[in-house]
């Protein structure tokens, strides 16, 4: 077996019958042999493992870093060059094995028997090599968890793996360091931007190993490097990078998984059967092999975590299809179905605002997944992912938090042992031990249980949360009591902000950014926030600034610092901050509306126009981006996307009018103003027209829009009788609008406004029936306008005379004599008619 092939076994973890062939005794070490077998504190235990770390060097003193990068050195320099790379293997193996015990400590169980200073030189005491470890695992101000199990196993692993110079004849040792990365960063409170500088650069060097990626016999193993680099650039918000690598990872396998329907039964009690979502999974290429028999007999032998049912008298625990035992998905393979579980999360990414459709989507693509379950961390990532979605059902509640004991209790347990736990575990989304605890109190609190949460949350001394449980009490003194008690024990930044959070003290928040020695982030985050409930803007500006210096990848605190510079007038720097908010996370529309409204603000519409259309890309649905999409993009002359989103807008909201901005694309056209592009604005006339005709099939009781279709239809001239017929039919309509309105007559400005509609519509018609030879039709609509000039007169007349005087008003004499005028015209018009 070559080199390359015995690393791939340690980068799946799988055991290999080939493996005792005599042709392997060169790789034979009892380093690979006791990782193969999954003994991984033995690993530490071989002599190579004593010679990295319990090597002696006088000049190193207490520096383990150093220490152990010389003893990796003295160990490569020992050997020929027939040797160097089982060496390097070694070496890299017994770094391999601290990662793998770090997350058995942490994520999957069984707990390790032994401490890591048990592996280590004398000189390196407990106390202080968990204060170095803990110092040196926190990044950009965020600190580690401070439960975490024996972090010095990752803290040795670090050290091994970030000595990549030293492992010149390896394929695998970037992966591992990607992985390393990943671990680190799921420890931590908040994102940290140099650890994404450090992971980023190795996904792209990993993918362009030969032939690590294009072997066709190491298609399963590119499938599961896409998805462990698609979940690394989902925890890092590079949303594109990740949906591209769930792509390639399932292009490579040749599955087709689409969401699909069926008829089926959800309830016992339910007579008819309806349309129920169910995942499809197909094999593009028919002629691959399916799952062999070795995989199905290992999968079997695999101790699985319990799928516990659901005990419920009306909903069923699986949707029971009328196609009876028919198959909606090929038998899969445990990559397969952890790809399934990753192309769910690429999924429920992009449809991350349609919450209620998404939780019913992911739930078919999780259980597609528990339906044929193979391995155990794919298992485990599945229920723990279905709890999270069922907590908000009521039926389901009760199972969701069962399951959720049973996935932490699992990890107590002695079986199955580690190795088979660990396989497939970097492919799948699975969660620290202490975050599954943390959403098993939010679902007691979710069902209204606080006493239960606040006990969990004390336990995992999770004290946001903890204060957040108090508040809810009305009790928040026992929370100030509690943090002080911490505070007593040891002193930290993190707990001096969460005094300051209880009390609102904002010295509290300065003790902790002076005992971070400046390096706090979330110190000088608080401050900023309570500076911001106080309006105190300059202070609370510095303070983000601060904040966001040691740590960029805060979306959040971008997004509130955005806020509260456009609140205080700061709009350039409002931009910025938005601008930094989209380029870490692209589909914050909310981030893209707020640096639209900051370019209006400084005059700059076209850019706001720009980045409006960005925020639509986010959130297609949202009506009021289209809205003020619409007036920016009438304001920059963009008004083929204005016709566009008034069109948009009546689609999202029924019978939507605007009759100002109707108005302007009616002037657009009737005026011939040039469009942006230099288009014309009589070429939109066809768009325009349709727009008019959509919204007056909905909307009948509008007189002003009437009126302007009628206006929009003049341009065209008179000449033509079938638009001089809808001229005139537009502007009755327009006229019966208004007269229907309730107490019209009662304001003087709306009967000007009636008057001067009035006067448009007998002109109207005089000018008709110019066109028109029959008298007996030019004598009806005469008629019809004598008729609607004297209603409009009697009205006005009847209301603003005044009884004294006996005259109009001063405001209505001059709009009331020209209906006089036009009224005498009509009924002399008329007389001639009839005597001819």
């Amino acid at each position: 077996m070559s080199l390359h092939n015995v690393e791939l076994l340690i980068l799946t973890g799988k055991s290999h019958t080939k493996w005792n062939t005599a042709d392997d005794k060169e790789w034979k070490s009892e380093v690979i042999c006791q990782f193969l077998k999954g003994n991984y504190e033995d690993v530490l235990r071989t002599e190579t493992a004593k010679e990295l770390f319990c090597g002696v060097n006088e000049a190193d003193n207490h520096n383990l870093p150093e220490a152990i990068r010389n003893n990796i050195r003295a160990f490569l320099s020992s050997s020929g060059d027939a040797a160097i790379s089982k060496r390097e293997l070694d070496v890299l193996v017994v770094g391999v094995a601290c990662l793998q015990l770090f997350i058995q400590d942490n994520w999957i169980g069984p707990p390790t028997h032994s401490h890591p200073t048990d592996f280590l030189a004398a000189r390196y005491q407990r106390q202080e090599l968990y204060a170095d470890t803990e110092r040196v695992l926190s990044v950009d101000g965020e600190p580690v968890y401070n439960l975490t199990t024996n972090p010095e196993f990752l803290h040795l692993a670090s050290i091994i793996l970030e000595s990549r110079q030293n492992f010149q004849h390896l394929q695998t040792a970037d992966w591992w360091l990607m992985r390393c990365i990943y671990v680190h960063q799921e420890i931590l409170d908040n994102k940290a931007p140099t650890l994404k500088e450090r992971a980023m650069p190795l996904v792209e060097e990993i993918r362009k190993q030969e032939p690590l990626m294009t072997d066709d016999c190491n298609r399963e193993i590119a499938v599961q490097f896409h998805l462990e680099a698609g979940y690394l650039c989902h925890t890092f918000y590079e949303y594109k990078q990740a949906h591209d690598h769930f792509n390639t990872a399932r292009k490579l396998s040749g599955l087709s998984i689409e969401l699909t329907g069926a008829m089926g039964k959800r309830t016992r009690f339910q007579q008819e059967t309806k349309a129920q979502l169910v995942l499809s999974v197909t094999r593009e290429n028919l002629e691959e092999s399916p799952v062999s028999d070795q995989v199905v007999k290992d999968s079997k032998a695999i101790e699985l975590p319990k799928d516990l049912a659901l005990d419920d008298d009306t909903v069923l625990n699986s949707i029971q299809f009328d196609e009876g035992e028919r198959k909606f998905a090929i038998d899969l393979s445990p990559v397969e179905q952890a790809l399934v579980l990753g192309i769910m999360e690429d999924h429920r990414r992009k449809q991350a605002s349609q919450e209620q459709i998404t939780g019913e989507e992911l739930l078919a693509y999780i259980n597609c997944v528990l339906s044929q379950v193979k391995s155990w961390s794919v298992a485990m990532s599945a229920l723990c992912l279905r709890s999270k979605l069922e907590k908000g059902s009521r039926r389901r509640v009760e199972r969701a938090m069962m399951q959720l004991e049973e996935t932490v209790n699992q990890a107590k347990r002695s079986s199955p042992p580690a190795c088979q736990r660990l396989e497939l575990f970097y492919c799948v989304k699975n969660r620290p031990l202490w975050i599954l605890q943390k959403q098993l109190a939010e679902l007691f609190l979710s069902i209204g249980s606080i006493g239960s949460a606040l006990e969990v949350f004390e336990r995992l001394h999770l004290w946001e949360d903890v204060i957040s449980c108090y508040k809810r009490l009305g009790k928040m003194e026992k929370a100030e009591t509690l943090i002080r008690e911490q505070l007593a024990i040891k002193e930290t930044p993190n707990l001096w902000c969460f005094l300051g959070d209880v009390t609102s003290h904002i010295e509290h928040y300065e003790r902790a950014w002076e005992l971070s020695n400046h390096r706090s982030a979330r110190a000088q985050r608080c401050m900023a926030y309570l500076h911001l409930s106080r309006e105190q803007y300059p202070e609370c500006l510095a303070c983000f600034e601060k904040s966001l210096k040691i740590n960029s990848l805060q979306i959040p605190v971008w997004f509130t610092y955005g806020c509260a510079a456009m609140t205080s007038g700061e709009y350039k720097l409002a931009v910025k901050a938005f601008k930094r908010c989209v380029s870490i996370d692209y589909d914050n529309f909310e981030a893209w509306t707020n640096m639209a409204t900051s370019y209006i603000r400084l005059k700059e519409k076209d850019k706001a126009y720009r980045v409006l259309g960005e925020a639509l890309k986010c959130s297609y649905d949202n009506w009021r981006i289209w809205e003020n999409y619409l007036v920016v993009s009438m304001d920059c002359g963009e008004f083929d996307d204005a016709i566009r989103s008034y069109n948009r807008l009546m689609d999202l909201k029924d019978k939507w009018v605007d009759v100002e901005i109707l108005s302007i694309l009616v002037r657009v056209t009737t005026e011939d103003i040039e469009c942006a592009n230099g288009k014309p604005g009589h070429a939109l006339k066809t768009k325009i027209r349709e727009l008019f005709g959509r919204i007056t099939a909905s909307v009948t009781s509008k007189g002003e829009i009437w009126r302007l279709y009628a206006q929009l239809c003049s341009a065209d001239g008179v000449d033509n009788p079938e638009n001089r017929h809808k001229i005139l039919q537009y502007l009755q309509k327009a006229h019966r609008c208004v007269m229907q309105e309730q107490n019209w007559e009662k304001e003087v400005s709306r009967c000007k406004e009636v008057a001067d509609h009035a006067l448009q519509l007998s002109k109207t018609y005089l000018s008709c029936c110019e066109k028109i030879d029959d008298s007996s039709q030019t004598i009806s609509m005469l008629s019809s306008a004598k008729l609607m000039l004297k209603g409009v007169l009697s009205k006005i007349k009847q209301k603003h005379t005044d009884e004294v005087r006996g005259q109009l008003v001063d405001d209505l004499q001059g709009g009331c004599a020209s209906l006089e005028s036009q009224l005498e015209f009509i009924v002399k018009r008329l007389g001639e008619l009839k005597l001819s």
